[in-house]
């Protein structure tokens, strides 16, 4: 007789399948990591793997929907607070997704070298594609509320929100084009953050300056060192 599965353990170790291949990823690449170089980090056996996942590609898809579901739950937790504007809940989704860190100013980039390599490129086009299918439509409420409040004048909150996600993902884009061009200088980061924040005002009709703050401030604490 076969034994009942337990849900609480088989997506426990599920989830540690899915740390595991996280930091292989972020360490050698998708492309680069093995179905064994992860049984082996996990001290696991293919026919134990095989209860989890079906294949490498679908915990790819695994990683892909981890995260979008993350930043999905945060937004809509934004959407559905009543004690923010519009202008506050962007201004928070920023917060919360932002995937570069800073230490005194300065923007630590290992993350994003190792992110936006070449052996990343099909992550993080599944990622982009499924993020953007789930997490546009809510932005767009977000925008939507801004536009009544009269905060923004963008006239279609939907390809609005589409565009900015669009806009955030190119700054990570150039951000680690700068960084594998030159592997030991010091890339402008805060001025590229700086004009993605002004595109993204200029899209939603935002007053200038009102959007994004921790990018003036990067670019306030950059040109006083």
């Amino acid at each position: 007789m076969t034994r009942p599965i337990d849900p609480r353990l088989h997506d426990a170790k599920r989830a540690a399948i899915l740390d595991a291949a996280e930091r292989l990823v972020t360490r050698k690449g998708y492309d680069a990591m093995s179905l064994q170089d992860l049984l082996d980090a996990l001290g696991m056996s293919k026919g134990a793997f095989y209860h989890y996942f079906e294949s490498k590609p679908d915990v790819l898809l695994a990683l892909v929907e981890r995260r979008t579901a993350a930043v999905e739950a945060d937004l809509r937790a934004l959407v559905e607070d009543r004690g923010l504007s519009g202008r506050d809940k962007l201004e928070r989704h920023f917060a919360a997704v932002d995937d570069w860190k800073h230490d005194e100013g300065r923007i630590v980039v290992d993350v994003a070298r190792s992110w936006y390599a070449d052996e990343n490129a099909l992550l993080r086009h599944r990622l982009l594609v499924h993020g953007l299918g789930r997490v546009t439509p809510l932005l767009a409420q977000i925008i939507r509320q801004g536009v009544d409040e009269g905060a923004f004048t963008a006239p279609d909150p939907e390809q609005t929100a589409r565009m900015l996600l669009c806009l955030r993902h190119d700054l990570g884009r150039a951000i680690a084009e700068a960084v594998v061009a030159d592997p030991h200088g010091e890339p402008d980061i805060a001025r590229m953050a700086e004009a993605t924040a002004d595109a993204i005002e200029r899209l939603l009709g935002a007053a200038p300056g009102s959007i994004w703050p921790a990018a003036r401030a990067l670019r306030r604490r950059s040109a006083a060192t």
